[in-house]
């Protein structure tokens, strides 16, 4: 039986301050890149059907845990969290075994993507921006989640601090439309679509309420779409 995760799934909060955003840099005067990067999920469910799949992601997000859903060839697995450090995940599944709880470490991948393209220094810093908020935003919703799971902030607080993140999101997306608009080639409007998905995202978890599933519980959830929001955006690049 699945016990909370409020402790052992943020366990590795104490490691926050450990994950940093970094890797996006430009190589030349006009081309930009973001950096490959991996983060490690904790897996508490592996199946061949997805409707059993979607059962426990019900039973996972009622216990504080992201319950996300991630199919990889035939198999679909429920993740409860994940983390840039592999020990951070290394902790929280020891953690729950000795809480009776089996889980494992899933490695997830996700490609560089390379803007090859004759910009002025702006441009090219805005398109970076753009780019390494995908990441970013993943950070900020996973110390969010932390700091709701030790209590270092209440649920009306986390969402006082949801509306910055997603007004900064918001402004990088407006900047890269103003830049961009009336120069979009297939790569900027591939970047552009997902932003605005990204942007759908965010607000879905700002309008999320629920009586039976921790608040909690969707932000980590949330921070699994949209990192594999940018994993389908470097797909398409």
């Amino acid at each position: 039986m699945l016990i909370s995760f409020a402790l052992c799934v943020s366990l590795a909060g104490v490691f926050s301050s450990l994950i940093t955003v970094g890797g996006f840099s430009n190589i030349t005067s006009g081309d930009a890149k973001s950096s490959a990067f991996v983060v490690y999920a904790v897996s508490l469910y592996k199946t061949q059907t997805k409707a059993q799949a979607r059962e426990m992601s019900e039973v996972a997000m009622h216990k504080n845990g992201a319950g996300y859903i991630f199919q990889d060839d035939e198999a679909f697995y429920v993740f409860a969290s994940c983390y840039e450090n592999k020990s951070d995940a290394e902790k929280v599944v020891a953690n729950l075994k000795e809480n009776g709880v089996a889980s494992s470490i899933k490695d997830l991948n996700f490609d560089e993507i390379l803007v090859k393209s004759k910009m002025t220094e702006q441009e090219k810093t805005v398109l970076i921006k753009a780019l390494s908020s995908f990441k970013a935003l993943y950070k900020k919703l996973y110390d969010l989640s932390v700091s709701i799971d030790t209590k270092l902030l209440t649920e009306i607080q986390s969402k006082v601090l949801l509306n910055d993140i997603i007004s900064e999101q918001n402004r990088i997306q407006t900047n890269f439309e103003t830049i961009f608009n009336s120069k979009l080639t297939s790569t900027l409007l591939e970047i552009k679509l997902s932003l605005s998905n990204t942007k759908n995202i965010l607000n879905n978890l700002a309008d999320f309420s629920s009586i039976d599933i921790p608040y909690t519980s969707q932000v980590k959830n949330t921070y699994f779409q949209v990192l594999f929001e940018y994993k389908s955006l470097s797909s398409k690049i």
